[in-house]
């Protein structure tokens, strides 16, 4: 059998020896006319490319938006951010009740503030009441009381009884150290409480004074209050003369001397050389000048 020929009616073409067969010639394919041939391989037309992209973007937006808007249509960080409990906006340490806004040492309350005032300054403490008004007629001066109210006594009592006859102070200096301004030592702890004229000294600590002298003066104000009516055993007031001074006490020794603190004033004792009674500031020694002040004596000499 020749080896060289394909079968009859077979396509498929197997290689021979035959050193004059070349390769097959291409198949001829004949194409209808008016027809553009095919090129195959051609890039793609770029602005269908284009368009293309852009549908699916925007159809890739529209289902994101739908998916991650918040349920009121509001975009997300305007109403949805956190707007109270974050650090900072409410309830932040150093906003309200910090330590240093009330009630801080130095503010309001603190020890030591009226406590250095000098008396006529501060405004005056609410003092309670004890007891029944004492009758002004009851509140004679003397040096060792006024009336019930004996120096020595207990201090919130005997401005207890006070604050029940007159009404609450006019000043009152609380607790201070004393500089001898109102004859006590200097240094000794005091409070200056004031009705009008009358001035009560207490010496010690809050919970722990003692009544230890007054002074009646008019020189302090509130002249036409009741504490003016005020009078000594013997009868003696402040605005009388000099005359009248003279003439109530005309059993014992006055004596006019000039005091650093006060001026011009009289010193009564049962002798001379005795001790002292009652003292108190005078215009002058004129038979028609004023007695202005009634004092006990000070505490500091007892």
């Amino acid at each position: 059998m020749d080896h060289t020929q394909p079968p009859d009616g077979g396509s498929e073409r197997f290689p021979t020896f035959d050193p004059e067969f070349g390769e097959p010639p291409e198949p001829t394919v004949k194409r209808a006319q008016g027809l553009s041939p095919y090129r195959g391989g051609g890039q793609p037309n770029p602005w269908l490319v284009g368009l293309a992209v852009g549908v699916v973007l925007a159809a890739v937006s529209i289902i994101a938006f739908g998916l991650f808007a918040p349920e009121d249509g509001a975009a997300s960080g305007t109403t949805a951010a956190p707007t109270t409990g974050v650090p900072g906006t409410t309830g932040v340490p150093g906003t309200t009740g910090v330590p240093g806004t009330t009630g801080v040492p130095g503010t309001t309350g603190v020890p030591g503030t009226q406590a250095t005032l000098p008396p006529g300054s501060g405004p005056p403490d609410t003092i309670a009441a004890i007891g029944n008004p004492i009758d002004i007629s009851e509140l004679t001066m003397s040096s060792n009381d006024i009336g019930p109210l004996d120096i020595g006594a207990d201090g919130d009592r005997v401005l207890g009884r006070l604050a029940a006859t007159f009404g609450q102070p006019t000043d009152d200096t609380g607790f201070r150290v004393g500089n001898g301004s109102f004859g006590e030592c200097p240094g000794d702890s005091i409070r200056v409480v004031r009705w009008g004229p009358l001035n009560i000294v207490t010496r010690g600590e809050a919970g722990d004074h003692e009544f230890v002298s007054y002074r009646l003066d008019l020189r302090y104000g509130g002249v036409a209050t009741p504490p003016t009516d005020m009078a000594t055993l013997s009868g003696l007031r402040v605005g009388d003369t000099v005359e009248q001074l003279e003439s109530t006490y005309a059993g014992y020794v006055i004596e006019y001397v000039v005091d650093e603190d006060v001026s011009l004033v009289f010193e009564l004792r049962s002798q001379r050389g005795g001790e002292l009674l009652l003292w108190g500031p005078v215009d002058s020694q004129a038979p028609d000048s004023l007695v202005t002040g009634i004092y006990s004596p000070d505490p500091c000499d007892a």
